[in-house]
């Protein structure tokens, strides 16, 4: 009987199971919010150098000196590279790491010296190195939050993307300068993810990572310190360890912060010095209630400023935040809503609350840039709640999630809602973000878009004034150069008008009127700031142009006939010129001419002072003696 063969048994194939979509993949969401952070400040590639870069870059002795200034760098005040001395701002800057970022890359591409050098090539490259920082910031931010805090992929994606796209961080990345600002997020966020895993994980390996990365924070920017007081909220929100063992767990980081005070004082001192200029001392017209008052004013208007980044500035300096008072509602509606918002905070943290967490770590962050311990220089600033925001966010998710959830039932419904709701909020603060980085191109252009919805600062409209004064020299059309000038002149005395103690303005103004071919009243106004400072270096160098244009305006009137006007003009030159031999006998000279011999006398003999064997002068003075005899 035949053997009956057994049908060949296909082989099973095993189907992955619970296989997650693109869109589940936290790592690959994470470099794709990193690549959304980049596209979206791709723009900046293209901006020069704008506002602050000048002290951190362009005129700074030490980074222009590249691994050479390295050692400067590090052992002297931030702000000495550039003005040569201690910094006049309380308090001082010590924060070489961006600053040693700048060196390398100068020491690498290299600084061109020559006189048409605008080392904008220089500028593209440092611009690119912000955007992938920016980029690694994304990345690590959204894997802190699904990793640590949300531990979910959708929240965390929100929260990441929100901060992204918001526009109040456009100054970090595209002001070159502000590297400080995203090397310090950027060490603090890798130093809360190996501090979690630190405690999640007791390996101590994560806390000497974390507590380098902690100090590297630190010596980027003093922004770290308040993580003495965030460190502690957060593991007890997002580890097993209850309150007390939280403290305890943030002490290795306290120890980081007193070594790097005391390392900080021993190499800059502490610096306090009466500051008597009010645009580097922003309350030193106000009285201690009017200056509390409006730093209440302040901590709302960020609030507000988080809500609606409408209105964005490079500058909120005098008089553009006017002093107030408590009888102001504006603040004793920041007072309340802030009150809220930590009594809520304080009260639901206990419960490890996601939005107490967030609006803790927003005030933890924000205090020390409030003015309301340590004076920061200025009113407020965009880039002071770049760190801030984070929390801020974190808080406003979790309240729209938990209040769409409230009204919505249905699970197919609610994830609609809640992309529904993100791309309304995307779209336009991503459009708003891309134009704000194109405003930051490079001085003229930031200074004078920003004087149209900052009208009131004294020192937008004297950036606006300066910048108008370059277009007006670039200009080719002579109608359009007058222009230029024109409105050079109308915002420079609108900046005085603000403030009128103001020095630059004055200086600029003498500038403005040297190009319209007005000497008088460039004299004028220069003469008004060395009034002011006296000791202020330009006005050397505003002399030499007043002695060049007082005497190019003599020979005009000479030859008009004027020579009384003549004369005037030759005594100011040489009033600007008196160590100028050639000033002085040209002032001899018209005074020889005229027959006032006297006088002509004088001026000869002071050109011999000055040029001892000047021969014409020997043979006036001869011929004068012999006609005296």
């Amino acid at each position: 009987m035949a053997k009956l063969k057994r049908p060949k048994e296909k082989p099973i194939e095993l189907k992955p199971q619970n296989k997650k979509e693109w869109y589940e993949q936290p790592n690959l969401l994470a470099i794709i919010l990193a690549v959304i952070a980049g596209v979206l400040y791709v723009v900046t590639l293209q901006n020069e150098w704008a506002l602050d870069d000048v002290i951190s870059i362009t005129r700074n002795s030490f980074t222009q000196k590249g691994f050479a200034g390295i050692s400067d760098l590090l052992s002297k005040d931030s702000f000495v590279g550039f003005i040569g001395s201690a910094s006049d701002l309380p308090g001082g800057r010590w924060r070489p790491l961006a600053l040693i970022s700048f060196a390398t890359e100068i020491e690498i591409v290299g600084w061109k010296k020559t006189a048409n050098a605008n080392n904008f090539g220089l500028a593209h490259i440092m611009h690119f190195n912000n955007v992938i920082l920016y980029a690694a910031i994304s990345y690590l931010l959204f894997q802190l939050l699904y990793r640590h805090i949300t531990k979910k992929v959708w929240p965390s994606v929100i929260i990441s993307l929100l901060f992204i796209v918001h526009p109040i961080h456009s100054e970090v990345v595209a002001n070159i300068k502000s590297r400080d600002e995203l090397l310090s997020w950027f060490f603090l966020l890798l130093t809360l993810i190996f501090a979690l895993e630190w405690k999640n994980k007791e390996k101590i390996i994560f806390l000497a990572l974390s507590t380098t990365l902690f100090f590297l924070a630190l010596l980027s920017k003093e922004n770290g310190v308040t993580f003495i007081a965030i460190l502690p909220i957060t593991f007890f929100c997002f580890t097993k360890m209850k309150w007390k063992n939280s403290f305890i767990a943030t002490t290795p980081f306290i120890a980081i912060v007193f070594f790097y005070i005391t390392l900080r004082f021993s190499i800059i001192g502490f610096v306090h010095k009466e500051i008597a200029e009010v645009m580097n001392s922003p309350y030193l017209y106000a009285t201690p209630l009017e200056a509390f008052a409006t730093k209440i004013f302040v901590l709302g208007k960020y609030i507000l400023m988080l809500f609606l980044p409408l209105n964005l500035n490079y500058d909120y300096s005098y008089n553009q935040i006017p002093y107030t008072s408590f009888s102001d509602w504006r603040v004793l509606l920041s007072i309340a809503v802030q009150l809220v918002l930590l009594v809520y905070a304080f009260k639901e943290i206990g419960k490890k609350s996601l939005i107490a967490y967030g609006i803790l770590f927003y005030f933890f962050s924000v205090f020390i840039v409030s003015n309301l311990v340590v004076d920061t220089g200025g009113v407020m600033g965009e880039r002071f709640v770049f760190q801030a925001s984070f929390g801020f966010l974190i808080a406003i998710v979790a309240v729209i999630s938990l209040l769409i959830k409230k009204i919505i039932i249905d699970e197919k419904v609610f994830k609609p809602v809640i992309v529904g709701v993100l791309m309304v909020i995307v779209i336009p603060c991503s459009y708003k973000t891309y134009s704000r980085n194109k405003e930051w191109k490079n001085d003229k252009t930031l200074f004078i878009k920003d004087v149209i919805i900052n009208p009131n600062s004294a020192r937008t409209n004297n950036g606006a004034g300066t910048s108008y004064i370059f277009l007006g020299d670039e200009a080719k059309d002579s109608a359009l150069k007058k222009a230029c000038y024109d409105s050079s002149v109308y915002l420079l005395k609108k900046a005085l008008r603000i403030h009128p103690k103001y020095i630059d303005p004055y200086l600029n103004l003498g500038v403005a009127y040297n190009r319209k071919k007005m000497v008088d009243s460039a004299e004028y106004y220069w003469n008004k700031a060395r009034a002011l400072q006296p000791q202020n270096p330009q006005l050397g160098e505003f002399d030499k142009v007043l002695v060049v244009d007082f005497l190019s305006k003599a020979s005009v009137d000479y030859i008009k006939g004027d020579t009384a006007q003549a004369i005037n003009d030759y005594r100011k030159a040489v009033k600007y010129g008196s160590k100028d031999f050639k000033t002085l006998y040209n002032l001899a000279g018209i005074y020889f001419t005229v027959r006032q011999y006297d006088s002509a006398r004088i001026y000869f003999n002071k050109t011999l002072v000055l040029k001892p064997n000047h021969p014409d002068a020997l043979r006036a003075i001869n011929f004068m003696d012999r006609i005296r005899k």
